[in-house]
């Protein structure tokens, strides 16, 4: 019989919570695969920000999946929009974190961060090669002007949206795809490999965070480490 980890995850944007969905579900899959012999079936469920402020929309949000559908993991999604996540980890989860100690009945929940340096798009560019087959082009990253660590870059959604225009413009009509930034964030979730992420610090610690709470659930072996 399969166990069924459930999963919470909050999002910043309808594009966020599309690339969220296959990263979240992608990781844990990743990390199960090499780490565990059991099986288990994964049910992630996105839950809508509520209330005021950060701190507030989270619990509200915890609440929800905690008590009414006995979430073992709740990812709170927040960009850094910074060089670091110290900012955010002090601000922001921080108080959160006390918060939740602070109330009976959602203190046990297991709450892991997700915080992509500067944006979440700074992750779509962890893997170049995925980017450019996907807008069809054979461009290089210096003529594309995203060559460098994506965790860098202050604006990678620019970027992109820069690499796609770029791309649409010299294209022949027949062979344009037209694409948008839109476009890529379920593309690029589903098809992005999980060493590729690995390469950014920011997806490492979400990585190693998802990890040892596996660990603690007594779902992978807990004499191994990361």
């Amino acid at each position: 019989m399969s166990y069924q980890l459930f999963l919470g995850y909050t999002f910043e944007g309808t594009t966020d919570k599309t690339f969220l969905k296959s990263i979240i579900e992608r990781t844990i899959s990743n990390i199960l695969c090499l780490y565990s012999n059991k099986d288990v079936e994964i049910v992630l469920i996105p839950f809508k920000k509520d209330g005021e402020g950060f701190v507030e929309q989270s619990i509200n949000s915890i609440r929800k999946g905690y008590i009414d559908n006995s979430t073992d993991i709740f990812y709170i999604h927040s960009d850094s929009d910074d060089s670091t996540n110290s900012t955010v980890i002090k601000y922001k989860f921080e108080p959160l974190y006390k918060e939740v100690s602070e109330i009976d009945e959602i203190k046990g929940c297991n709450i892991i961060p997700i915080i992509p340096v500067y944006m979440t798009e700074s992750w779509l560019l962890a893997d170049f090669d995925l980017l450019k087959k996907e807008i069809s082009t054979n461009k290089t990253k210096a003529q594309l002007n995203l060559t460098g660590n994506p965790e860098e870059f202050t604006d990678p959604k620019l970027k992109i949206i820069e690499a796609l225009r770029t791309t649409n413009s010299e294209l022949p009509k027949k062979r344009r795809k037209d694409l948008n930034i839109s476009d890529l964030y379920q593309i690029i979730g589903q098809k992005i490999e999980i060493n590729k992420l690995m390469s950014l610090a920011s997806f490492k610690e979400f990585y190693i965070n998802t990890f040892e709470v596996l660990k603690q659930l007594n779902l992978i072996d807990y004499h191994i480490n990361v």
